[in-house]
């Protein structure tokens, strides 16, 4: 098996004429999203797999679905590839007739250049056509989609795109409605609401206020000389802090000299996945380049149905491909700043990571946390004795640690509730022991304050 990727359309003749001109096996190749197999024997393709937009095998024109499938090779060269052989021919969509490499990128070309001239009539694949004046044939046009029409024609793909657009200069048909494209068509955006602006010269709970109010989705990073941390918000709501630290709280209410703030929207479904850099369940972690081909996993990625992330680093840069049901959601480069991006994977010097999709919203629990050091300082303040207890608690728990006098987390809580409460019903009943009720609960008042602001803008009774 060899894998690699094409940088253009040469680089897929000459793999076929060169390296393949006299072995049988499948290419598999891997575009925007999806994946495609070709079957190689002696340098021909002799036949293809791919998935069927949903029709019949007996419905389809295999050579129209053949380019149909390989049009985004010509709006984006870059696409990755594995060979392998001993592949059962059976499950393949044969060919009429054995084609080259080069006879397949011209007829590549030309149907591609039919297809941007048909554009500007049926706007989208998706659009489902409607006649207008009756002619011969048209029960195969009246409702059916475009994608439809050219993939059961009878006639090839570029003779039958022609037909559609003198059917519509004619006033044949024209468009019916656009039906909903593939989510993997989707093109998400990424917004910096606020970029690398310094936290003391802004309110940030008016900041955040106004993130709630919003709905706001996406991603609050704050970084400066000692610290970072990034709070993730679902329609308006804190969903996950990383790290999973408390200490946030304690900075907005004094936030500290060099430290800077950026606000970024995302769309939900790229935030759940972009929240898993911070996951420490991972399948791969910190592989060097030199121990896996890119192709392979690539193509992997969409047979498996993987969700999760993927990402592939590089000095200082990322580059995070975001994966939903084995469908390439986006791909997104972190360099200065995050951005959508359509770079080509490196090629070599990288470390990757592949990451499983979990739930990673942790922020009740970490709001707890403050909760369980707020207790804690109290029993402190008024009976060193009572704790011994506590720290042996600590000691031997797995959940919870004692640093410099403040609790943290030893591990991401998400799903350790009942062990979060445990422990702060544990200190309740240690403090309750020692003041008495109304008095620990005057304490508790008192030292959470301070934190009056905070509280406003977590929504707290949400959170319960």
């Amino acid at each position: 098996m060899i894998s690699g990727y094409f940088t253009s359309q040469q680089d897929f003749v000459d793999l076929v004429n060169g390296y393949l001109s006299n072995k049988e096996g499948i290419l598999e190749i891997y575009l925007e999203g999806k994946s495609i197999e070709l079957y190689i024997e002696k340098g021909y393709i002799k036949g293809f797999y791919v998935e069927t937009e949903g029709l019949t095998v007996a419905e389809i024109n295999t050579s129209s679905l053949l380019l149909y499938n390989l049009f985004s090779m010509l709006d984006n060269p870059s696409a990755l590839f594995t060979f392998k052989t001993g592949i059962d021919k059976d499950s393949f969509f044969k060919l009429h007739e054995p084609i080259s490499a080069e006879e397949l990128i011209l007829q590549l070309q030309l149907a591609y250049q039919e297809f941007k001239s048909i554009l500007s009539f049926i706007i989208t694949p998706f659009a489902s056509f409607r006649v207008l004046r009756p002619f011969e044939g048209m029960h195969h046009y009246n409702g059916k989609t475009f994608a439809f029409v050219i993939l059961t024609s009878k006639q090839n793909l570029v003779p039958e795109m022609r037909k559609i657009r003198e059917l519509f200069q004619s006033g044949f048909l024209d468009i019916g409605q656009f039906l909903a494209p593939e989510a993997s068509k989707k093109n998400y955006e990424i917004d910096y609401i606020v970029r690398n602006v310094d936290v003391r010269n802004v309110n940030t709970f008016s900041l955040f206020e106004s993130l709630k109010l919003s709905k706001f989705t996406g991603l609050v990073s704050i970084n400066g000389p000692n610290s970072s941390y990034n709070a993730y918000f679902k329609r308006g709501n804190f969903a996950a802090l990383y790290p999973y630290s408390c200490d946030l709280f304690d900075f907005l209410l004094s936030p500290e000299n060099g430290y800077t703030m950026s606000i970024i929207s995302m769309p939900e479904n790229l935030l759940e996945k972009f929240m898993l850099r911070h996951s420490t369940n991972k399948l791969v972690n910190n592989l060097f380049d030199d121990f896996v081909e890119l192709g392979k996993l690539f193509i992997g990625i969409v047979k498996r149905g993987f969700s999760g992330l993927l990402t592939l680093r590089k000095g200082n840069e990322r580059i995070y491909f975001l994966y939903e049901n084995g469908t390439l959601l986006a791909s997104l480069l972190d360099r200065d700043e995050i951005k959508v991006s359509k770079m080509e994977p490196y090629k070599d010097n990288f470390l990757l990571e592949l990451i499983p999709f979990e739930n990673m919203e942790n922020f009740w629990e970490v709001l707890h946390l403050l909760f369980i050091n707020t207790v804690y300082g109290i029993i402190i303040r008024h009976s060193s004795q009572t704790t011994q207890s506590i720290l042996h608690y600590l000691v031997s728990s797995d959940l919870l640690k004692l640093v410099e006098g403040r609790i943290y987390f030893r591990v991401d809580p998400i799903g350790r509730r009942e062990d979060v409460l445990g422990f702060l019903s544990f200190l309740l009943d240690v403090g309750q022991k020692i003041l008495g009720r109304k008095r620990l609960e005057e304490e508790l008042e008192a030292s959470l304050h301070p934190y009056k602001e905070v509280f406003k803008i977590l929504d707290i009774e949400r959170l319960h």
